[in-house]
């Protein structure tokens, strides 16, 4: 599973809630459309799980721009809905791939104009360059050894 995947999912989530609207994805223009979302990857993290097994822990903000009046004023009514509805929707999780993934997320604090919500993945994936088709072999024999008093 790759951050890509997981935009991808987040995308199509957003895309099927809300048609009319544009997602943009890394890069977001400075002549862009509203009401439109702007998905970013904040921070990816690499660490070891163990020996056998990678972590990773990605941090993606997603920035909800909502429509202008004739004044230029965004409504913010409206758009603490809009926030309500996305996280909603992100928080039921998703499949990217075979994996079910429940995020954690954050609403931060907002702009006249726009919201951020703070989306928090972790997972865990085989080391690369580890041969994982050959199971270990079961032992030959083994023993228990219990100490303490056991009464």
């Amino acid at each position: 599973m790759t951050k890509t995947e997981i935009l991808d999912a987040i995308n199509l989530l957003l895309v099927s809630k809300w048609p009319d609207r544009t997602v943009y994805v890394d890069v977001c223009p400075v002549d862009f459309n509203r009401p439109s979302f702007w998905l970013t990857v904040e921070k990816y993290d690499l660490t070891d799980g163990n020996r056998f097994l990678i972590r990773h822990d990605l941090q993606i903000r997603l920035t909800l721009y909502d429509e202008l009046d004739e004044h230029y004023d965004a409504s913010w009514y409206r758009l603490s809905q809009e926030t309500d509805a996305v996280t909603e929707l992100l928080i039921r999780g998703w499949m990217v791939g075979h994996r079910h993934l429940k995020p954690l997320l954050k609403v931060l604090p907002r702009d006249p104009d726009r919201a951020y919500v703070q989306i928090n993945l972790s997972w865990m994936d085989n080391r690369p360059g580890l041969d994982t088709g050959a199971s270990t072999p079961a032992a030959d024999a083994y023993s228990v050894t219990v100490r303490g008093d056991i009464n």
